[in-house]
């Protein structure tokens, strides 16, 4: 009963969650990507991170590990597999190509998506192959991170007459 009760109310705070991002993206000049990144990537899985953080504390750094990586195994194995085979049948129901190109998903991904997939394997792959951590490695992973948003704030201006020097240089002088 209190597992249900969990999953109905979970269910409710998504539902209110996503009627706000759809909100957001269409009064704010925001790319889904980046939104996505930022507050999806982190806002559900807070527990898991601290939790993860407390047992890496407490000095048991393999289930720390084992959490983190958990997650993205999750999305690898379950989720993306089940959003491709949700759009195949789904899409079925489309008449026009046009509405299709607009609510598909395929494993198609533009260049800075696969860049950062890369990157993301071979970084997990070298903290993970050493077995061991300190500060140096959490702080490279954070700060690749950063460059990881950043880098996904600026892919979302796929016009060409937007360029990273005049946005920047309107921000200044908006300040």
């Amino acid at each position: 009963v209190i597992l249900l009760t969990a999953t109905v109310a979970y269910a409710i705070i998504a539902e209110i969650l996503v009627d706000t991002v759809d909100s957001v993206l269409s009064n704010v000049d925001i790319d889904e990507k980046f939104l996505g990144i930022t507050v999806f990537a982190l806002v559900p899985n807070a527990t898991e991170f601290l939790n993860a953080i407390s047992f890496a504390m407490n000095g048991n750094i393999a289930l720390s590990m084992e959490i983190g990586n958990s997650y993205a195994l999750q999305v690898m194995l379950l989720q993306i597999p089940a959003v491709v085979l949700f759009t195949a049948i789904y899409s079925q129901f489309f008449d026009d190509p046009a509405e299709y190109a607009d609510h598909a998903f395929t494993l198609i991904f533009p260049q800075w998506d696969m860049v950062t997939v890369i990157l993301g394997v071979f970084l997990m792959g070298y903290v993970v192959g050493e077995g061991k951590s300190n500060y140096f490695k959490g702080s490279s992973l954070i700060l690749t991170y950063l460059v990881f948003v950043v880098g996904f704030y600026f892919s979302g201006f796929n016009n060409l007459d937007v360029s990273v020097y005049l946005y920047l240089k309107t921000l200044l002088q908006q300040y």
